[in-house]
Parts: C-alpha cells; sequence; structure tokens
C-alpha cells in the first residue's frame, strides 16, 4: 500500500480548517474562576480574555485592601487555569488528542 501524500494533504487542510473555527469559538466561550467563597468571580474567555470581575461589596474592607487584591489576583488565576482546561479540551477533539505546539 503506498503512502497517499494528496489524501494526507486534504487531511492536514481541514484539521487547519476545524482549529481555525475552534479558535473562533474559543473567542466567545465563557469560564468563571472565583475565590473567597464566591465573593469575588472572574468571568473569561476560553482565549484567556477577562471579560468581567464581580466583587460582593461585603468583602471590601478598606483597610484590608491587600485581602482584596489577594482574592482578586486568585479569581484571575482561576478563571485562567478554566480557560487553558476549557482551551485544551476543544483542541484535543479537533487534533485528536494530539499535541500541536502553538495551539
Amino acid at each position: 500500500m503506498g503512502f497517499n501524500m494528496q489524501k494526507l494533504m486534504k487531511q492536514m487542510q481541514k484539521m487547519q480548517n476545524d482549529v481555525a473555527q475552534v479558535q473562533e469559538q474559543l473567542q466567545t466561550l465563557t469560564v468563571e474562576g472565583s475565590a473567597g467563597g464566591g465573593m469575588v468571580k472572574v468571568i473569561a474567555t476560553a482565549a484567556q480574555d477577562i471579560v468581567s470581575i464581580e466583587i460582593d461589596p461585603q468583602i471590601i474592607d478598606p483597610d484590608d485592601k491587600e485581602m482584596l487584591e489577594d482574592l482578586i489576583t486568585a479569581a484571575v488565576k482561576d478563571a485562567l487555569a478554566a480557560a487553558k482546561a476549557a482551551s485544551a479540551e476543544q483542541m484535543s477533539a479537533v487534533t485528536g488528542g494530539i499535541n500541536i505546539p502553538g495551539l
């Protein structure tokens, strides 16, 4: 059985198109990260863009701004980790689990 370069090129082109489509979807797929028992919530896209930050007014203490900064940082990290996981899951579906650098 011979190697079919044309078939391989078609498969690569299809995968490229599928990856481009998933990358577009990642721009609108949102995930949420939170900290402080949900007192700070961060919404991000699976493309790792921060969309919004919600802070429960009860957690705002002018005498403890460091705690609020830590909670915001933790919620952002949580949201970005969720974004990376969602992105990896979506890309894995297209690439068949093959890890392609840069995607």
